[in-house]
């Protein structure tokens, strides 16, 4: 622990004999223990909470990291999705000219079936504890009711 030998602690050992003699060197000995005892405690303690707060900061990058990620593709996914409207937009009006040029013609349904509601719904979020849950419910044997036979012992 600080480079001492073993001579170098037998020196001290016969020091502290002499100074405190036989009667208080238990004493002081056990106590001497106790407290680096509880010095190596409160030391690992302190290690243990560092160590701790490491993995605290590293687990909050990666969560950082993560919702940034999933941000950038509920971007994505919003913007296919607005241009993917406009497509639609696009090509319904392009049906709408075609109709009203070949009025005679009944080749193509009315323009209010072919078009999709200005508000189609982003992402349908469903929580994983949620999936999780049906999952399990779907897995789960149907219950039938089985009769139970008793069977009477004289």
């Amino acid at each position: 622990m600080f480079g001492l030998g073993f001579g170098e602690i037998l020196l001290i050992a016969v020091v502290a004999l002499i100074v405190l003699g036989p009667e208080r060197l238990p004493k002081v000995a056990h106590s001497a223990g106790v407290w680096v005892g509880r010095i190596q405690n409160f030391i690992n303690n302190v290690k243990l909470e560092l160590n701790k707060q490491a993995a605290v900061a590293e687990f909050k990058q990666a969560r950082d990291s993560f919702e940034l990620a999933a941000r950038s593709i509920e971007a994505d996914i919003n913007h296919n999705i607005d241009s993917l409207r406009h497509e639609v937009e696009t090509v319904n009006r392009e049906i709408m000219a075609a109709e009203h040029s070949n009025a005679s013609s009944e080749l193509c349904s009315s323009p209010s079936s072919n078009h999709f509601p200005s508000e189609i719904p982003l992402i349908h979020r469903v929580s994983l504890r949620r999936q999780a849950l049906q999952r399990k419910r779907d897995m789960r044997p149907k219950h039938q009711l089985i009769p139970k036979l008793r069977v009477r012992r004289h």
